[in-house]
């Protein structure tokens, strides 16, 4: 806690028309608004949250189930099941209309048990110490050093070309490119151990003359969804306003205010629709669903709009640019390699197509991967 200087947010919000959820740090808020809003469904919310396996006793390895039906076994109210999904599919789930138990868990745990916080400095702080940390152990980072190719010869790769030529070796490698992305630098006829993801999102950013917290807007995160069913797909048009993720760096219990006011708001996106416009067209799209997303937001929290001062957005293919994942598919495949093992002997996945997303499930997968595959030889 001290490393990171992390604080926790000032509460979240799930807004569904007719109904909000409100949910913080403390887990007992969640039970709470639900045994005021859906009085029938708190016995089995309680027992839902009493039998919640833990992060070491869920079988990663177990076949692909269904949280929706999963949910069904302790709740019988539709939109409770809907609202309760909303946030975990937003911040973690790389499959179309419902989600694999064991991520489900995973995140239920980590969202309504555990919480929200941030470093004060952002995930920058995070990095900054996990490369100084890296270094002093005799890591050696390269930067600005596209990988072209692996090598193979039989059951291994023997070798890591880069974009410049430079060949790099290594008795162990783990891959953080995408189960298909990875499959096809060993080889373009290789076949893909698994299908591409193909959720992606646009993200608006807008910086404020003043804390958001000044004109009403004191929540850390708000989803929204405007119907009582919530379509989590990718959409057929370039972005789908009728859900999203309203999320606010300022709304955390920080010990000094940050410098500026900072309101984002995530929405799903079609990659190969933003993909087939020309420069001039992006960039008019660009202005014309920031302006949608952000009437789209203010349906759920006051306007940030008359005191913005600077805005920016991003879009699925600004996250293939700087990612190199395939479709822009922040979470990776929707089938995930628990054990981030390749069809080579010394090649394994680490990152979203292993299993574990976010910021925090990425750390946890490179960590998890070494620990297993790498450490042991």
């Amino acid at each position: 806690w001290d490393e990171f200087e992390l604080r926790e947010q000032f509460g979240s919000r799930i807004a569904f028309p007719g109904a909000n959820l409100r949910f913080s740090n403390d887990p007992q808020l969640l039970p709470a608004e639900v045994s005021s809003q859906f009085p029938d469904q708190i016995a089995g919310l309680r027992r839902l949250i009493a039998e919640l396996p833990d992060y070491d006793q869920l079988d990663l390895r177990a076949p692909r189930t269904s949280a929706r039906a999963y949910l069904r076994r302790f709740l019988t109210e539709p939109l409770l099941v809907e609202m309760l999904l909303c946030p975990l599919m937003y911040y973690g789930n790389a499959r179309e209309t419902d989600m694999d138990v064991a991520q489900f868990c995973i995140m239920f745990r980590s969202i309504f048990l555990e919480g929200f916080a941030r470093p004060r400095a952002g995930v920058r702080l995070i990095l900054k110490k996990l490369v100084r940390r890296y270094k002093q152990l005799g890591g050696l980072l390269r930067l600005r050093a596209g990988v072209a190719r692996l090598k193979t010869a039989g059951p291994n790769v023997v070798g890591v070309v880069l974009d410049d030529g430079q060949e790099l070796s290594a008795k162990q490698i783990l891959s953080s490119a995408g189960a298909v992305e990875t499959a096809r630098l060993c080889s373009a006829a290789a076949p893909a151990p698994v299908a591409g993801g193909i959720l992606s999102f646009v993200e608006t950013i807008s910086i404020l003359d003043r804390p958001p917290a000044s004109y009403g807007h004191a929540e850390t995160i708000v989803f929204f969804n405007d119907a009582a069913n919530f379509d989590w797909r990718r959409p057929a048009e370039l972005v789908d306003v009728r859900s999203g993720v309203i999320c606010s760096p300022n709304n955390f219990a920080y010990d000094a205010p940050l410098a500026e006011g900072i309101v984002r708001v995530t929405a799903l996106a079609n990659f190969e629709r933003w993909q087939a416009l020309s420069p001039e067209r992006y960039q008019d799209a660009k202005q014309a669903w920031f302006a949608a997303v952000q009437q789209s937001a203010a349906r759920f929290v006051p306007d940030c709009a008359p005191f913005t001062v600077a805005t920016d957005m991003f879009t699925p293919t600004t996250i293939r640019r700087f990612t190199g994942h395939d479709q822009g598919a922040v979470y990776g495949a929707p089938e995930k390699r628990y054990d981030g093992t390749t069809p080579f002997q010394n090649l394994f996945l680490c990152g979203t197509d292993q299993g574990y997303v976010g910021i925090v499930g990425a750390l946890v997968s490179g960590i998890a991967m070494a620990n297993v595959h790498c450490l042991p030889r």
